[in-house]
């Protein structure tokens, strides 16, 4: 089995709690339309989002943490730790793998199948995937590095997850390992355990939403080398119109 864990910002550090909603139900009902039905989802939240999708395999951890400042350091700190409930959580199903998902990114409806039919690899790193930017008529497909942007980039195999023995300790350096979601294939090889690429585009990371930590758009893809005009030709081939069927694989659809 695959579990889901998700963690959620709060309310009060929100700067448009409906858009937060909207956001993490849309890649709820993405995680949802697994082509497997045999995952669980575990979402670790101050409170519970406003939303009107209810799934049998959803469940809510509420958290008492510290609310944090609205700042980066303090709001990835809180996500580490409940990244950690979320995954000491997740012993309750005894998966053999775990994804950390972002609240507002969406995912193709083949990772629970894939992985389920693969219960001794060690793991994947999304190395290819999709940028949309709300409310574009376009995504841009990101062939490489793809782990290096976005938080919804790595499956591991549970067993190999560095977990405390206690439900409420945080350690700083695991709190700082989770958040650093691209330095986590590397960490695997430390411990000896290579983990694989994802054969597939395995999610879509949502930008420009207003609710990002890191506010990225579609202009700072162009910025990275914009010194170079046969770069910025190569990078404009790889935006393409979003269209009904990228829209049914990762559930991408227009908020209100």
């Amino acid at each position: 089995m695959l579990v889901f864990v998700i963690p959620l910002k709060s309310q009060q550090v929100a700067k448009s709690w409906k858009n937060v909603s909207q956001l993490f139900e849309r890649c709820l009902r993405s995680i949802c339309e697994q082509t497997d039905t045999n995952f669980r989802v575990v979402v670790v939240c101050h409170e519970k989002p406003e939303i009107k999708f209810n799934h049998p395999h959803v469940n809510y951890v509420e958290v008492d943490f510290p609310i944090p400042e609205r700042n980066i350091l303090q709001q990835r700190q809180d996500k580490g730790k409940k990244i950690i409930k979320g995954l000491m959580y997740a012993r309750h199903f005894s998966p053999t793998h775990v994804m950390i998902v972002d609240a507002d990114d969406c995912l193709s409806g083949r990772i629970a199948e894939f992985t389920n039919q693969h219960p001794n690899v060690n793991g994947w790193y999304l190395n290819k995937g999709y940028v949309y930017q709300e409310k574009s008529a376009f995504i841009y497909y990101r062939k490489s590095h793809f782990h290096s942007w976005c938080g919804t980039c790595n499956i591991l195999k549970f067993d190999t997850c560095n977990l405390p023995s206690q439900d409420d300790e945080y350690p700083e350096d695991l709190v700082n390992l989770y958040i650093a979601h691209k330095k986590l294939p590397e960490f695997m090889i430390q411990k000896g355990l290579v983990i694989e690429e994802l054969p597939f585009i395995g999610a879509v990371y949502i930008i420009g939403n207003g609710e990002n930590i890191y506010q990225k758009g579609f202009s700072s893809i162009h910025n990275e080398n914009k010194n170079k005009i046969f770069f910025l030709l190569k990078e404009a081939l790889k935006f393409r119109p979003i269209n009904s069927s990228i829209r049914k694989e990762f559930g991408v659809y227009q908020l209100s």
